[in-house]
Parts: structure tokens; C-alpha cells; sequence
């Protein structure tokens, strides 16, 4: 069991190299509401909404819309996206939005990259600026930099110096890769108190030798002072920039320009403001990129800090936007450096008792806490493929730990948090195939479903609504019963494990096994994805109070029937209104038809099927179609895009000239062999191609995020083709989970909690005999053998965490070493935002770092996990000098 634990992990980079550091930039995004909206009137036609555009740099990443009925729209929007480039800015725009008019801008809010960590998880409202394009500057510019001493023989204390600077290339401008030749730069040498120029000149990018090269030089000639005698040259030298007579010191303006055409006006992309301390301070390198930034005038000069706060403390004029913001860099070794990690987490499926193992002690971490780690838990077990050991060890916890069998799997333990995140991993697509038909026509018909009289509105039949639910209900109920065949054959092992627990601790109860595959398939999962459809991925926009109150009355439909099936008698009636309902679907054709379905869906040998009785649309939109067409004789070819509405399903991907008319072409996503992503020139990471037998097919998505949303689904789509067709057991082939990601973000919980860990060691140990009021639960490991059993893995958590952070420490120096800060891809003026998570490992590293050296030293005969056997600490960690 052990060696076959380790496996997946030692099997992958064996050739990586010691300290390989890769570096994961995550942004999560929550677009809560607006307020105080300058709307214009008219919100009762129902094309006029409230749009919000999410753009990094001048990429649009998202946006969505709501129906403009109020100055105050709530839009209800949880965002994720693992960043494939670099950004500077994070822009938030709101248009007021007509069908066929020209969209009315309402505000903006922007951030520097650096001011989202002053943010960081924190709900609070943002005032909304007007439009102007002076802050929204991007871009980089290549600078050759150098400064001679013009008068090498003459008095030392009267010396000249000579600027040499040079515009090499530009890129990432809010311009035309085509016409970037058009860009120029004004490059002044002034004072820095009264703003003066000595000098300007006009430079044009050169990034190819050419005879017109002494032109795009500019030379400045700078002043020099006489100094007393007796000073010594260094000192001179690093004061030769300093300015008499209070006009304070030099710096160098260098601004970039293009010309607009058929027009006399001129664009502003952003300029360098570098300050001329000393003659050698370009003398490291001459050659190095910049950033650009806006333009400092008057009142704008006001620092970073200050400039951050000063869009939350203007008058709110324009309305304001309710934001959560996260941006962090997980830094990720190779996977070599979590096996220790690894094997502790699958040595815990067989430590006895299992609350004493390292799986056990995560879980009574604080709530908030552990529902952060639930997620990457349950994707290492996926990828590791021991998701049903680890499920069976759960559910015999739970049931162990349950004092009322009614409320078996019902509450928010560890244990059911981590099967309805592995339900949602697992089951999306099925959850996709089996809901949606049904959903999209209750979001297309909105028909009246209202049964409550208080709640009727004038001219409503209740007759007519309760006869609309009733078919809305039956036919859901029609879809779920019948969807077992759909399910994924790793759902229905987990299922089946489920079971299978339930029965050894309740033998010949049925009803028990009817009642945990309930509380998963109808209350967690059936259930929550009717009431929050876009949460679950089944809609893209948000129900109106009509659709809502439909499908919540249709959810107490579905879950009542699920109760009478566990009960097999009828329930008491609390709502009364509800009652004609439940008496329609409360009888033991429905009964039967339930029992059969948990029954199907549980059992490891059902047949699964690839085809549906009727065809689901997993994904709709707008793409370009990308043809290669050759054109002349010298073999030169040039690209045709052509829009079109493209559908993906279950079985094929499909496209049309317009929304719903005759297909002018299918991919079926068996004869599919790979989909990647690409770039095509101009277009940057839009594109993606789709590789069959018979050919490649390039499609181009309006936004990168778009792309990323089209490329996953199909991926996930042919993955499960690829299952229902090989019919393999090996289910960590089937998602693309990064183990070394996943890990990572579990050693960073118990890295912040690692005094928590230490405190429990305390108390194991007989340091601390307080601690149990504070975590009452460690009065359970009253047991001697339970204690000693719990004090190891208490030390195996101290030990892996301390010495897998170590490594970190070493990979982040030695990855800083070989970045040239500079360079293109780290300019001059990006803050050092790659220190984000590990200022936490800086402090908590440095506090514990000598302790734990000293424990290590002493802890002769402390043990720890190690690949499945027990071994002493010193041989865990390698030496501690």
C-alpha cells in the first residue's frame, strides 16, 4: 500500500532539477453590486441593462449583464482565472447598455497589480471614476542607457558628463503590432523642483541597424559644478547631478508618442521618470526594459500609497461598485519535494484510530480554514486514485461520530464537505446533461408557478400555476430518475462505497443507505444546483424572482419526495399551500421509481451509456473560424476568419453561420486527438486549435477567458468519451489536476497554522494542561495509545512543514538569483510582488526555524511517517546543520 502511494508522485519529474521553482498567479474576483447608478431612465424595457467589463491591461477577460430596473443592480459574481501572462492594470467598467444603441460609459475602477494585496479578501465598496485615458498606461519600452566623462584629463574638480540614451524597441502598447514603427519618444532632461529642461530630443525605435541609427541617439550634456578644494572625487562624482540654487536634482523624462492619423493630435502611451544620482549608476547595464507609467502633474504627485486610497476617499459622483479582490503567486517546487507531504496524506487511510491521523488533525482546524483545504485534499486522493479509500475512511468516521441517525450526512462535517467537493468535480458534466434541458425552459417560458395565496398576484390562477409546477416537477423528477446511466462510473464507485459503509455499521437497514445516498444526490447536489443554476455551472445569467421562486417550490417538491422515499411514509404537512402538491407526487409509482434510481446509480457492474435520449448543448457562443487559403504561386498564404455560432454536446461539436440555422460543419469529439491552445500573429492567446484524423481547425474565441472556458469543457467533454469508451479504472488519467499545485496550497494551510500544531504537540506532551478549553476535542485522545499515536503524527506535520518550507526558502533565493531584474520579463518599476504568499513564510519560517533545529537535534527517539514505515526524525529531515 505504501509504495503504490508513492507512485504517482515519484514517478513524474525524476530529472527536475534541485531547487525548480514555477510560479502560479491566481486572481479570484467577486462583482457583489452597484449603487447610486446615473442610469437614464427607461428600466422597464427589458433590453436595457447594466453591463460590467472586467479587463487586465486592454484584454477583456469577462463580462456579464443585468436588467437596469434600479439604480442598484446586484450582479452576484464569483470569478476565478489562473493567469497565463502578466498584468499591470485591473480595470472594472460599467456602460449603460440599450439593444442597438451606442453603450453609455457609467464609471471605471482600476488597480495597480501591487494595490490588489492592500484589498486582499476584504468586501468593501469602491467609487467609480470617469473614463479618461491618462491612467490606464501600459506597455514597456527597451532603454541603452550610458553617461561618460567628457573631460578625462582635466581638473578633477570641474568634470563634464555626457547622457547617451537610446529607444531600442517597445511592446505591449495599446497599438497595432503594425504600426509600432510609428512610434516615437521625447526624451527631456530637467530639473526636478521646478521642472525646467536642459534639453530634448526626439527618438525612434531601432531595433534593426540601419544608417539613420546616429539618429535615434540622443546625447545630453550635463552641467558641472565647481566643489571645494580638497573634496574628494567620489564624493564629487555621486553629487555631480545635485542642483544649485534649490532647483534640486536631475532626472530624465522620457515620454511615448504616436501620431494619430488623418488627424493633427498625438496618442500618449506612458512615460520613465529616472533620476540621475551618480555618473556609474548605468554602468551595471546599459541595455534594460521599463515599464511606463502616467504622466505626474501638480496635484498628481502624490506617492503610490496615497494615490491607492485617494479613488475610496473621493466624493462618490458616479455611483460605486461592491468588490472582493485576491491575487496571490503560489510558488510550486518540483514534485519531488512533496512525496513526504504526499505519503503522509494517503499513510493517514490507515492509521488507527483514524482521529489521530494527519487527515484528522487538518479537519479540526477551524471551519473557515478547512474548507480552504478541502478542495486540494480532494483532487490529490483524484489524481493519486485512491478516492474510494479515502471516502470509506470518511463516511465510517462520520457514521462513528453521528449521535442522531435523521442527521446523518446532513451537516457541514469535515467528511460531507469533501464528497460534495469531489461530487462537483467528478459529476459537473452529468450534472450539466441531466438539469439543464429542463432549466432552460423554465428560463425561456417563465411561466407562474405560484401556489402560495398570500404571495398571488392580481390576475394569477392559482388552477393554471399549480398545473405548471406539476409539469415543471414531473418532468425533472422524469430526468433525474432516469439519468443513471449518465452518471460516471467513478460517481457511482463512490456511491456504491458509500453504501457499502452504511451497511456494515447498519446491516439490514435499507432505508439507512437510502438516506446517506439522499442527503449527497437530492440535498447537496440536485438540489443546490436548482436553487444556484450559475453557481453550478448550469446557466450563465442569474434568475429573475419568477424563475427563483419556480425552482425553489420545484426543489421542495424533489426533496420531499426524496424524504418520503428514506421515511416510506408521508410526512407532516408545515407548509399547507403545499399540500395538493405533495399528495400528486407522494404515491408509489414515484417511490418505486426513486428506489430503482439509488439503486442503479450505486451499483459498480451498470451499464453506462454514451448517448442521451435527447441532445444536450454544454456549451453555445460566438467563434471564428480560421482557414488557411493559399494564394499565389510563391506559396504565400494568408488566414480567413468567418464568425460562427458554435454548439458543443455530449457527443459532438458543431457550428452554424447563425444562431439555430442549417450546420455548416461537425467535429465528433471521438475522432478528436487534441485540443490546445495557440497564437497566431496579432491575435495574442485567443486561439485554440482542435486536432482530428481528418484535419486541424483553428478557432478564435472573443477573449481569452473564453477561450479558456471553450478549451476545458471540450477537454472534460472527450475525457469522458475516452472513460465510457476504454472503460478504465484508472481515474486520475481522466482530469488534469496539478498534484503539485494542490499540495502546495496544503502546506500553506499548515504552514499558517503551524503554531496551532505546535501548541497540540504541547499538550500531548503534558506542557499544556489548559488547552482543552480552548479545542475541546482534544479531550477525546484521553487513551494512552491513542495520545502516542496522535503525538507522531502531530511531529510528522511539524517535521515535513519545517523542512518542505526550508526548500522554499533555497528555491526562491536561487530563482531570484538567475532573474535579471530589468529584463523583459521583469521591468524596471514592477514591484516585487512575487513575495506576496511568502512574506508569510518569511515570518513564520524565521520564528520556528531555531526551535525546530533544536527539537530535531534531541528528538532521538520521536518518530515520524515516512513512505509508510516509522522512521526517526533526523533520517526524515537529512542533517539539521
Amino acid at each position: 500500500m505504501a509504495s503504490a502511494c508513492c507512485a504517482p508522485l515519484e514517478a513524474a519529474y525524476e530529472t527536475c532539477q534541485q531547487h525548480t521553482l514555477r510560479l502560479i498567479d491566481i486572481l479570484d474576483i467577486k462583482i457583489v453590486e452597484a449603487r447610486g447608478l446615473l442610469v437614464r431612465p427607461g428600466g422597464s424595457c427589458p433590453e436595457h441593462c447594466v453591463r460590467c467589463v472586467v479587463k487586465m491591461d486592454n484584454e477583456e477577460i469577462f463580462n456579464t449583464s443585468v436588467a437596469a430596473k434600479t439604480p442598484n443592480p446586484y450582479f452576484g459574481e464569483d470569478l476565478h482565472f489562473e493567469l497565463q501572462k502578466k498584468f499591470r492594470l485591473l480595470s472594472f467598467y460599467l456602460f449603460d447598455h440599450y439593444s442597438g444603441r451606442a453603450a453609455r460609459p457609467l464609471g471605471k475602477i482600476t488597480f495597480r497589480k501591487e494595490d490588489i494585496a492592500k484589498y486582499s479578501d476584504q468586501e468593501r465598496w469602491f467609487n467609480l471614476q470617469p473614463l479618461n485615458g491618462n491612467s490606464d498606461v501600459i506597455g514597456k519600452v527597451c532603454l541603452e542607457i550610458s553617461c561618460e566623462r567628457l573631460n578625462q584629463e582635466g581638473n578633477r574638480h570641474e568634470v563634464m558628463y555626457r547622457l547617451k540614451v537610446r529607444m531600442v524597441d517597445v511592446c505591449d502598447l495599446l497599438l497595432p503590432a503594425s504600426r509600432k514603427t510609428e512610434v516615437y519618444a521625447l526624451a527631456h532632461v530637467q530639473w526636478e523642483a521646478t521642472g525646467l529642461c536642459i534639453a530634448t530630443e526626439k527618438l525612434h525605435a531601432c531595433q534593426q541597424q540601419d544608417s539613420k541609427q546616429r539618429e535615434n541617439v540622443a546625447y545630453f550634456d550635463l552641467p558641472f559644478f565647481t566643489t571645494e578644494v580638497g573634496q574628494k572625487r567620489d564624493e564629487h562624482e555621486q553629487n555631480v547631478c545635485a542642483g544649485p540654487n534649490g532647483k534640486g536634482s536631475l532626472f530624465l523624462r522620457l515620454s511615448v508618442w504616436h501620431d494619430l492619423p488623418r488627424s493633427s493630435s498625438t496618442f500618449f502611451h506612458g512615460e520613465v521618470r529616472l533620476p540621475l544620482m551618480c555618473p556609474n549608476q548605468f554602468d551595471e547595464s546599459k541595455l534594460a526594459w521599463y515599464y511606463l507609467k502616467p504622466r505626474l502633474r501638480g496635484s498628481e504627485r502624490i506617492s503610490r500609497t496615497q494615490g491607492g486610497e485617494e479613488s475610496t476617499r473621493t466624493v462618490d459622483t458616479h455611483g460605486s461598485l461592491k468588490l472582493q479582490l485576491r491575487y496571490t503567486v503560489d510558488h510550486v517546487l518540483c514534485s519531488s519535494h512533496y512525496n513526504q507531504l504526499w505519503t503522509l496524506l494517503l499513510h493517514s487511510l490507515n492509521v488507527q484510530p483514524f482521529r489521530a491521523s494527519v487527515l484528522a488533525l487538518i479537519s479540526y482546524l477551524p471551519k473557515s480554514e478547512s474548507d480552504r483545504i478541502v478542495l486540494p485534499l480532494v483532487r490529490t486522493f483524484v489524481h493519486s486514485n485512491h478516492v474510494k479509500p479515502f471516502v470509506c475512511v470518511l463516511c465510517s468516521e462520520e457514521i462513528l461520530q453521528c449521535q442522531d441517525v435523521n442527521t446523518l450526512f446532513r451537516n457541514c462535517s469535515f467528511a460531507s464537505r469533501c464528497i460534495f467537493e469531489l461530487m462537483k468535480l467528478v459529476g459537473s458534466q452529468y450534472l450539466v446533461t441531466t438539469l439543464k434541458p429542463c432549466l432552460d425552459k423554465i428560463f425561456l417560458e417563465r411561466k407562474s408557478c405560484e401556489v402560495d395565496p398570500d404571495r398571488l398576484t392580481p390576475g394569477q390562477s392559482l388552477t393554471n400555476n399549480s398545473r405548471n409546477l406539476i409539469i415543471y416537477a414531473e418532468s425533472m423528477i422524469i430526468r433525474i430518475v432516469d439519468s443513471s446511466n449518465h452518471c460516471p462510473q467513478l460517481l457511482r464507485d463512490i456511491f456504491r462505497v458509500m453504501r457499502d459503509v452504511t451497511a456494515k455499521y447498519y446491516p439490514n437497514r435499507v432505508d439507512m443507505q437510502w438516506l446517506v445516498l439522499s442527503s449527497f444526490l437530492v440535498m447537496r447536489f440536485f438540489a443546490a444546483a436548482l436553487l444556484n443554476p450559475k453557481s453550478f455551472g448550469l446557466r450563465q445569467d442569474l434568475p429573475d424572482s419568477n424563475v427563483s421562486r419556480t425552482l425553489a417550490l420545484i426543489t421542495k417538491v424533489i426533496q420531499r419526495l426524496s424524504n418520503f422515499v428514506v421515511c416510506g411514509r408521508k410526512l407532516s404537512d408545515k407548509e399547507a399551500f403545499m399540500v395538493p402538491i405533495w399528495e400528486r407526487f407522494s404515491d408509489e409509482r414515484h417511490r418505486v421509481a426513486f428506489v430503482k434510481f439509488f439503486d442503479r446509480i450505486s451499483c459498480a457492474g451498470s451499464e453506462s451509456s454514451t448517448t442521451c435520449d435527447s441532445v444536450t448543448v454544454l456549451k453555445e457562443g460566438l467563434l471564428y473560424e480560421y482557414k488557411d487559403v493559399r494564394t499565389d504561386c510563391l506559396g504565400r498564404t494568408c488566414s480567413s476568419s468567418k464568425p460562427r455560432h458554435c454548439y458543443l454536446t455530449e457527443n459532438e461539436f458543431y457550428w452554424c453561420k447563425q444562431k439555430e440555422s442549417t450546420r455548416l460543419g461537425q467535429l465528433y469529439l471521438s475522432d478528436v486527438v487534441l485540443i490546445q491552445p495557440a497564437e497566431r500573429k496579432n491575435r495574442g492567446r485567443r486561439m485554440f486549435q482542435v486536432a482530428t484524423r481528418k484535419g486541424i481547425f483553428s478557432w478564435e474565441a472573443v477573449s481569452c477567458a473564453e477561450m479558456g472556458e471553450w478549451v476545458a469543457l471540450m477537454k472534460r467533454t472527450c475525457e469522458r468519451q475516452w472513460l465510457n469508451i476504454q472503460q478504465a479504472s484508472d481515474c486520475s488519467q481522466l482530469f488534469e489536476i496539478d498534484a503539485e499545485q494542490q499540495l502546495e496550497n496544503i502546506h500553506l494551510t499548515l504552514l499558517r497554522y503551524i503554531e496551532t500544531f505546535r501548541s497540540w504537540k504541547d499538550f500531548f506532551e503534558n506542557q499544556r494542561s489548559t488547552l482543552t478549553q480552548e479545542f475541546p476535542m482534544l479531550q477525546l485522545f484521553s487513551e494512552p495509545t491513542i495520545r502516542q499515536v496522535t503525538l507522531q503524527s502531530l511531529q510528522s506535520i511539524l517535521c515535513c512543514t519545517y523542512t518542505l518550507e526550508e526548500k522554499h526558502s533555497l528555491a526562491l533565493a536561487n530563482h531570484f538569483k538567475q532573474v535579471k531584474y530589468g529584463s523583459k520579463d521583469l521591468p524596471i518599476g514592477d514591484d516585487n510582488y512575487l513575495l506576496l504568499r511568502s512574506r508569510l513564510r518569511k515570518y513564520a519560517a524565521a520564528a520556528a526555524a531555531a526551535s525546530w533545529r533544536d527539537e530535531a537535534d534531541t528528538a532521538v527517539t520521536t518518530t515520524a511517517y515516512t513512505h509508510g514505515s516509522l522512521l526517526p526524525v533526523e533520517q526524515t529531515t537529512g542533517s539539521s546543520g
